[in-house]
C-alpha cells in the first residue's frame, strides 16, 4: 500500500509540472479570433449576385500592462480558406482598424491579400481550396515602451484590431465554409533568434517581440503558439508552433479560428417569385457526440430526403404543384451535391403564398437521412418539424440541419488534446494512477500471503 500511495504522488508531482513551469516571457501574448457579426443565421445567406460584408476581431488577450514590450503581437498575417471557391470569393482589398483596450479606434489603412491553392488539413487533403492571406501589421525592430505612438501598427496589451473583408456570391446556389486562422511562420530552427533578419521577410508571419526574465534580458523573437498553416508536406496536416521552443507541431486543432458558413440561394420576394432553403452538412462524427467538431469531415453520397408535415410523403408530392425545384436538383439531394464536402441544400423556388398546410402560405417540413450500411447514427435520422412561411417576412431558411454517424467500433466520449487538458483532466489523471497503484499494491499483498 505504501509503495501504491509512492507512486501515486510521483506521478501527481509528475503531471504537475506544467502547471509549475514559469513562461520564459514575462505575460507572452495569446490571441483569440471570432466575429463581431455574421452570428446570427440571416447574416449567413447570400441571395445570388450579392455581397456580403464580415468583421474578424483579433484580440491580444495578454494579460498585463499596455507598455509591456513583452505582450506586444507584431507581424500579423491573417488567411482565410475557402472551402468551395465555385460558391463564393473574397475581395482582396480590407480594411483594418485597431482599438484600445478603451474600445477606441487608434490607427487604421488598407490592405490588399494575396491568394494561393492549397489544402486545408481538417477539411481535406485531396480537395485544393483558396486560401487568401492579409499581412495586416508589420513592425521588424522596435524595442522598447517609448517607441509607443498611436500610429503603430502593432497590438499591444488588451488591444485588438478589426479586419473587414467582403464575400462575394459567384452566381450558384449552394453552400460554402470560410475558415479564418493566423498563418504560421514557415522558418523553424532549435531556438528562437535575436535578429529578425534571419527569417525571410516573406516568412514573418505571428511573431512577438520579447525578452527573457533575469538580469541579462536578451530579446527575442517568438511565434505565437496559436498560429497555424492548413497544410504540411513534410508531416500530412497542418501544423503549428509551440511557442516557447519554436519547433512545429502537428495539429489540426491547436490555433485560433473562426469560421462562417455561407449559404447562397436564389434571387426571391420582392420582387421576384418567394423561394425556401433548407440546408445542413452530413458528417462523420469521430467522438460521437453529436457536434460537428474541427477536424471531422463532411461524407458525400448520403441519401437526404426532404418530406412534408406528415414525416412520409416527398414534399413535392404533400404539397403538390406549391413550389419546384430548380434543374437539376431533386428530391432526394446526396451530400456533397453543391462541391462543398458533407453539404446539401433544398431550395425550394415559386414557393406558393396561399399554399402550405394553412393555405396562408406556411409550410412544414421534415428531413430524413439514409443511413449509410454500416454505420450508427449520433444524431436524429429525422430533423423536424422546420416551419417557413411563404412571405417577405418569412423565415424562409432553416440552416444548420447536420446528421452525424459513426462506425460501430468508436469509442464514445469527447476527445481531449494532451494541450488543451485543464487541472481538472490533470486531476482525473492522477485519480485513475490512484486508484491503479492501490489496486495493484492489494494484488502484490494477497500474492504475498498466498506464497507465504
Amino acid at each position: 500500500m505504501k509503495k501504491g500511495i509512492i507512486a501515486f504522488l510521483l506521478l501527481f508531482m509528475i503531471l504537475s509540472i506544467p502547471l509549475f513551469t514559469p513562461l520564459i516571457a514575462y505575460a507572452a501574448p495569446s490571441s483569440e479570433i471570432y466575429f463581431e457579426d455574421g452570428t446570427d443565421e440571416e447574416d449567413n445567406v447570400l441571395l445570388l449576385g450579392d455581397e456580403d460584408t464580415v468583421v474578424i476581431t483579433f484580440k491580444n488577450s495578454a494579460d498585463s500592462t499596455l507598455d509591456d514590450v513583452a505582450s506586444t503581437i507584431q507581424n500579423i498575417t491573417l488567411a482565410a480558406a475557402n472551402l468551395n471557391p465555385s460558391r463564393v470569393s473574397i475581395d482582396l482589398e480590407a480594411d483594418w482598424v485597431i482599438y484600445d483596450p478603451n474600445n477606441s479606434p487608434r490607427t487604421s489603412g488598407t490592405v490588399t491579400g494575396s491568394k494561393e491553392s492549397g489544402f486545408y488539413s481538417p477539411y481535406s487533403t485531396t480537395i485544393t481550396v483558396d486560401i487568401y492571406i492579409w499581412k495586416i501589421l508589420e513592425l521588424n525592430a522596435y524595442t522598447n515602451s517609448s517607441q509607443f505612438t498611436d500610429t503603430l501598427k502593432v497590438l499591444r496589451p488588451q488591444e485588438y484590431v478589426n479586419l473587414t473583408i467582403t464575400i462575394i456570391c459567384n452566381g450558384l446556389v449552394g453552400d460554402s465554409r470560410i475558415w479564418f486562422f493566423f498563418r504560421a511562420t514557415e522558418y523553424s530552427t532549435s531556438l528562437p533568434i535575436t535578429d529578425i533578419g534571419t527569417i525571410p521577410e516573406d516568412q514573418r508571419m505571428n511573431l512577438y517581440y520579447s525578452k527573457a526574465p533575469g538580469p541579462i534580458q536578451t530579446p527575442y523573437w517568438w511565434p505565437l503558439h496559436n498560429s497555424y498553416d492548413p497544410y504540411d508536406e513534410d508531416i500530412g496536416t497542418g501544423h503549428s508552433f509551440n511557442q516557447h521552443s519554436w519547433t512545429r507541431v502537428q495539429t489540426i486543432r491547436s490555433f485560433s479560428k473562426a469560421n462562417k458558413m455561407v449559404h447562397q440561394k436564389p434571387d426571391e420576394y420582392p420582387p421576384a417569385e418567394i423561394s425556401f432553403h433548407i440546408c445542413g452538412e452530413k458528417f462523420n462524427d469521430l467522438n460521437r457526440n453529436g457536434i460537428r467538431d474541427e477536424g471531422e469531415p463532411g461524407i458525400n453520397d448520403v441519401e437526404i430526403t426532404l418530406l412534408g408535415a406528415d414525416m412520409i410523403t416527398p414534399a413535392e408530392e404533400y404539397y403538390s404543384n406549391m413550389f419546384i425545384y430548380p434543374s437539376p436538383e431533386d428530391n432526394p439531394l446526396y451530400s456533397g451535391e453543391n462541391e462543398l464536402q458533407g453539404s446539401y441544400c433544398f431550395n425550394l423556388e415559386d414557393v406558393d403564398p396561399e399554399g402550405g398546410v394553412d393555405s396562408e402560405g406556411t409550410y412544414i417540413f421534415y428531413i430524413k437521412e439514409t443511413l449509410p450500411e454500416g454505420r450508427i447514427a449520433t444524431t436524429p435520422t429525422i430533423i423536424g418539424p422546420i416551419t417557413l412561411v411563404a412571405s417577405e417576412d418569412g423565415p424562409r431558411e432553416s440552416l444548420y440541419n447536420d446528421f452525424g454517424n459513426a462506425l460501430p467500433s468508436q469509442i464514445g466520449g469527447a476527445l481531449i488534446p494532451i494541450n488543451e487538458m485543464n487541472i481538472g483532466s490533470l486531476t482525473s489523471l492522477a485519480l485513475l494512477a490512484l486508484i491503479a497503484s492501490v489496486t495493484i499494491s492489494i494484488i502484490i499483498a494477497k500474492r504475498r500471503r498466498l506464497f507465504a
